[in-house]
């Protein structure tokens, strides 16, 4: 008897899973060195910076990698979930364009998609007229 589906079953969970964390983690580190840097003013060494970087990064990489799997799996909470984790990272990141894109793929994800694009696009808004948003809603 063969196996092979029940491991790219789990494989596929655990992904997903690991994913989901470290973009909770990225989140969490930016924010907490965005606000930082805003009310403290105080420098970062050059290995916390990397440290930052790398978290970031890999929380990105492994979001991408669920979504392209978009059309292949039958996952649309998870790759909505994906989107916003993406849309909330850029928008740390201040890199808007990115935000935009990622709140585009996130409308067409329902009403549910629709909302949490809107949510992220107001957070946008307020960002670029240099109004302070609330914290964000944890994902």
């Amino acid at each position: 008897m063969k196996f092979g589906f029940l491991s790219k079953i789990f494989e596929g969970a655990l992904s997903i899973e690991k994913a989901y964390n470290q973009c909770d983690k990225a989140l969490g580190a930016l924010r907490a060195y965005n606000e930082k840097r805003k009310q403290e003013n105080v420098p970062f060494s050059a290995s916390e910076k990397a440290e930052l970087n790398n978290v970031v990064a890999t929380a990105i990489e492994s979001a991408t990698r669920i979504v392209e799997k978009e059309g292949e799996r039958n996952w649309p909470g998870v790759f909505r979930e994906m989107h916003k984790n993406l849309a909330n990272i850029y928008l740390e990141l201040d890199e808007y364009d990115k935000v935009r894109e990622a709140c585009e793929r996130l409308e067409n994800y329902g009403e549910v998609g629709k909302l949490d694009a809107e949510e992220v696009i107001k957070n946008l808004n307020e960002r670029e007229n240099g109004e302070s948003p609330p914290p964000p809603a944890e994902s």
